[in-house]
């Protein structure tokens, strides 16, 4: 289960991470087998590879600190040249608060204005 989770959260938020390698030419669309139970005759166009895959979900969880995907913080790097997502975080540090809700994973996170800032670290 576990295993389960740390492949669904790696795939999805880095669409193909490190710890996958991609096969999307015909092999994996050989192998098709139309018995297979789920219907989509278990196709997968990449392999895992288990070291990697949990080192890759241990830096990525952090021990539970907040972070930003980077597809995120590509978005966001639009505002680090003009300053507008420093003033943002700076505005968003001077309210009182004690937990954030993200709209993903766990939530709601213990979290207050200091340490709201860190995962927009990248951005200084």
């Amino acid at each position: 289960r576990r295993k389960g989770w740390r492949r669904i959260v790696l795939l999805f938020n880095f669409f193909i991470p490190g710890a996958t390698q991609a096969d999307i030419g015909l092999k994996p669309l050989l192998a098709l087998d139309p018995t297979f139970e789920l219907g989509w005759g278990g196709w997968q166009p990449f392999t895992w590879r288990a070291a990697s895959e949990e080192a890759s979900f241990a830096r990525y969880s952090a021990n539970g600190r907040p972070t930003l995907l980077p597809i995120i913080q590509i978005i966001l790097n639009r505002g680090v040249a003009d300053g507008s997502l420093r003033r943002w975080v700076s505005t968003v540090q001077r309210w009182d608060f004690e937990r954030v809700v993200p709209a993903h994973l766990d939530a709601p996170i213990a979290l207050g204005p200091a340490q709201f800032a860190e995962p927009f670290d990248f951005a200084r």
